[in-house]
């Protein structure tokens, strides 16, 4: 399953940062084209919402390389969103004018890894994917992974009172979503952004609780909330760490109650929001599978 096999992380240091916009120079200038890579010199995909997103990096545990990627852009007073500079998003579709939303965006799995020779003797080429710990996951992966980086977008926003994403999604990723149980409303019209794309407002707090009544075992997957994210600076320091860093005994988080009612177990002490010192990993859930509609 997911969590004994990768782990999703927080990156609260530049070099995560940066390692993010590695992947996503691989991804979206080199794989896909989107953008053209001789206007990022540095090998790193940039733009300007970098400086207020919460950037997430998914790491298979066995070899420590990199696989996959995405971010959740954090609202701001008075500051438009990326969908908003392409004004692909109707603000005017929400109740209230004034409600917090986030943004996920940047998803990016490597999934076509240049085949290079390598030889052992040499140090590997600067920004390569070798320098970078950069690998790639097969396909029969892909669906763990994207389900993984969604819970900790959707948990980290959810426990900073952002009930509210928005997603510009081609028609493929949007059907993939619903079939998970996520539900989308969409927010405007279809916009030629690498593509056509549809802008989605997720309702992240209802959409969690949608997924785990469709599945059983996507509700067994965010039971185990505190397995969400880990932040990178702690993976550096601990290799073997795999429960998001805010879970000590006197933080606040103890007393969350998002998915107490809806998700997680009737008795706050059979779930995994209590501490747990010894940290087991939970062998007895089953793999997750797509959830037949």
């Amino acid at each position: 399953m997911f969590d004994e096999t990768f782990r999703v992380c927080f990156a609260d240091t530049a070099f995560g940062v940066a390692l993010h916009q590695r992947i996503r120079y691989q991804v979206f200038c080199l794989d896909k084209g989107f953008e053209d890579p001789e206007a990022f010199s540095a090998a790193r995909e940039t733009d300007a919402w970098d400086d207020h997103s919460a950037h997430f990096i998914v790491q298979d545990k066995s070899s420590q390389q990199w696989v996959a990627a995405t971010r959740l852009v954090l609202p701001r007073p008075d500051s438009p969103l990326p969908v908003d500079s392409l004004g692909a998003f109707d603000r005017h579709l929400l109740d209230d004018p004034n409600t917090k939303v986030g943004e996920i965006s940047r998803f990016c799995i490597i999934n076509n890894r240049s085949q290079v020779e390598v030889n052992d003797y040499l140090e590997p080429e600067p920004d390569s994917l070798d320098a970078w710990g950069i690998g790639a996951i097969g396909r029969r992966q892909q669906f763990e992974v994207t389900l993984g980086m969604i819970r900790a977008a959707g948990i980290y926003a959810l426990k900073r009172g952002i009930n509210y994403c928005i997603m510009l999604i081609t028609d493929a990723f949007a059907r993939m979503l619903r079939t998970l149980g996520i539900k989308l409303k969409q927010a405007g019209p279809p916009t030629e952004h690498r593509g056509m794309r549809t802008a989605y407002l997720v309702d992240m707090r209802e959409s969690v609780v949608l997924m785990a009544q469709k599945s059983t075992a996507v509700k067994r997957f965010f039971r185990r909330s505190k397995h969400a994210y880990v932040r990178i600076s702690s993976v550096a320091m601990d290799d073997t760490v795999d429960c998001v860093s805010e879970y000590t005994p006197d933080h606040s988080l103890f007393n969350e109650t998002i998915f107490r009612e809806s998700v997680l177990l009737p008795a706050e002490s059979d779930s995994d929001l209590q501490p747990n010192l010894n940290l087991k990993k939970d062998k007895t859930n089953p793999p997750l599978s797509v959830p037949r509609s």
